[in-house]
């Protein structure tokens, strides 16, 4: 019986492997950050932190393996191109009726409109689909003009 009872440690030694279970926190960033690299796309409105106090508006040309992105300052785009690291950019929240791209989840890289905002909700219209979608306000970003 003392052996087995010498076992019986053995399983609090599985608890180290619970806070393991902790990276689910690594991933935790991901799924609600949105300074995050790969919350950024191609085509959408950003607003780059040149300095302190200034903040340009942009949009995302490319999204670079590290993470940052090579934006086009002006609001269409036509300005001179720079590289911002994640921590600059912050993506321009989308208005009613706004041209929008989706940032996260299931429709991640699809676009659409914004027929509605209901608090953190966004009502979208895809535009693939003509789907009516519920999206958090938190994954869907200002869609550039041409």
């Amino acid at each position: 019986m003392t052996p087995s009872s010498a076992y019986l440690p053995g399983t609090p030694g599985g608890q180290p492997m619970t806070p393991g279970s902790g990276g689910l926190d690594i991933m935790s960033p991901v799924v609600g950050g949105d300074s995050e690299g790969p919350w950024f796309l191609p085509d959408i409105l950003v607003n780059v932190r040149r300095s302190v106090e200034e903040t340009a508006i942009g949009v995302v040309r490319e999204v670079l393996p590290d993470g940052s992105c090579r934006v086009a300052l002006g609001s269409s785009g036509n300005g001179e191109t720079v590289t911002s690291l994640p921590n600059e950019i912050e993506i321009v929240v989308p208005r009613k009726s706004d041209k929008i791209k989706i940032m996260g989840g299931a429709h991640r890289g699809a676009t659409g409109k914004l027929i509605g905002v209901d608090g953190i909700d966004g009502i979208v219209k895809v535009d693939d689909t003509l789907d009516v979608k519920i999206l958090d306000m938190a994954i869907l970003a200002k869609l550039a003009q041409p």
